[in-house]
């Protein structure tokens, strides 16, 4: 079994590390492993001490390295090459034989440190970090920038010895780009205990349609699209109401205003905590998951759709984001192109004369395809690949 170490690159507003992560990594030590964290990030030190004692918890040791947030992109980078010593002190303090680093900013780290003999790597690629900063924030593709993080991008799983991703189309991009092995990829799940979405759903006296949305409210998530199909349904499913459970309140009201539905008594916009969640969900009938397809929505798998399903939410979503297929030809989601019409007259046909089945088929997809165990699965063949690469 290895003595793995995680090393994430984590902003303050997210909880992919405490939230989606540390499960895994639990799931794996009760295998048998020993993984540990190393954490770049620029957080508050109350969420330090939080992460921390949230990993240690666990049985899980964490470290931390705090990014230097200078000169534009000039601070991160040169935390991430400085970063190279703090993995090579974690490598030699917990005796460290696996480097799991995620993303392109620890892949970088990593390809910093002098030698990573006797160290097997997986290299979670989760997603095309630097597309996506192309795609959605501005990110000039001929830009000095997005070279290097191609580089280190082709570089990372090239020398890696099985490379995690999260969409086959991923893995066939990035096998095409490297000219790597195809054997090594494996597409992982990000999978959530389905224990926390059991029990019955809560019965309401009314018998209203209730649609929500969970996560952010970007560009890339259409959210005037997704207030417009909300708006569209409620024309024709009277009693209608919609549900945001975001973090990114501001960027809701805003665009609640441009929707003209900022004083539309059947809008709710709430945060709440990620523990929270699943009841939430629960308590309502049909989700959204709206996001703009582009070259880098080709490798991402979004987290919300796992969380809908397993709370037994049926979908209406984007085709062709995340590993969907098998929920449209269940019937469980609906392949959004932009029709509002469409979308209703499914919901008025197909999804309110068959609600709670189709709640239970949700449910059954949900924990079979985006269980945690899938997802441990999925790392443990990873992990066993990169030490038989490695003892070769």
């Amino acid at each position: 079994m290895s003595r793995l170490l995680f090393i994430t690159w984590d902003g303050p507003q997210t909880s992919y590390l405490t939230g989606l992560f540390l499960p895994i990594l639990t799931r794996l030590r009760q295998s048998g492993h020993s993984p540990h964290v190393l954490q770049f990030t620029w957080g508050s030190d109350e969420k330090v001490v939080e992460t921390k004692r949230t990993c240690e918890s666990q049985g899980v040791p964490y470290r931390m390295v705090r990014v230097r947030r200078i000169a534009g992109g000039i601070g991160p980078f040169l935390t991430a090459v400085a970063g190279s010593l703090a993995i090579r002190r974690a490598v030699r303090d917990w005796k460290i034989d696996l480097l799991m680093p995620r993303s392109l900013m620890p892949a970088l780290s990593v390809l910093c440190l002098w030698t990573t003999r006797g160290l097997s790597i997986v290299f979670d690629a989760d997603g095309f970090a630097a597309d996506e900063r192309a795609d959605f924030q501005g990110l000039s593709r001929s830009s000095m920038t997005y070279r290097l993080l191609k580089w280190v991008e082709r570089r990372m799983v090239r020398l890696a010895d099985s490379v995690m991703v999260r969409t086959t189309k991923a893995a066939d991009i990035l096998q095409a780009d490297s000219r790597t092995d195809v054997a090594k990829f494996f597409v992982v799940t990000n999978g959530r205990d389905p224990s926390a979405y059991a029990g019955e759903r809560p019965s309401r006296p009314d018998n209203s349609l209730r649609l929500c949305y969970v996560g952010s409210i970007g560009d890339q998530y259409l959210p005037d699209q997704m207030l417009e199909l909300a708006r569209t349904i409620r024309q024709s499913v009277p009693g209608t109401t919609l549900e945001l459970f975001t973090g990114d309140t501001q960027n809701a009201v805003e665009a609640l205003g441009r929707a003209n539905l900022a004083d539309a008594a059947w809008i709710t916009v709430r945060q709440i905590p990620p523990a929270a969640i699943p009841a939430a969900l629960k308590s309502c009938d049909l989700a959204l998951a709206l996001r703009k397809k582009c070259y880098s929505t080709q490798g991402v798998a979004p987290i919300k759709i796992g969380e809908y399903v397993m709370a037994g939410l049926p979908i209406i979503g984007t085709a062709g984001v995340g590993e969907v297929d098998s929920l449209i030809k269940a019937g469980v989601m609906f392949p959004f192109d932009g029709d509002h019409g469409a979308a209703t007259q499914w919901v008025i046909e197909k999804f309110l004369p068959n609600k709670v089945h189709l709640a239970q088929e949700a449910r059954r997809l949900g924990t079979e395809l985006f269980g945690i165990e899938r997802s441990v699965r999925g790392y443990e063949a990873a992990i066993r690949y990169a030490r038989a690469a490695k003892a070769h």
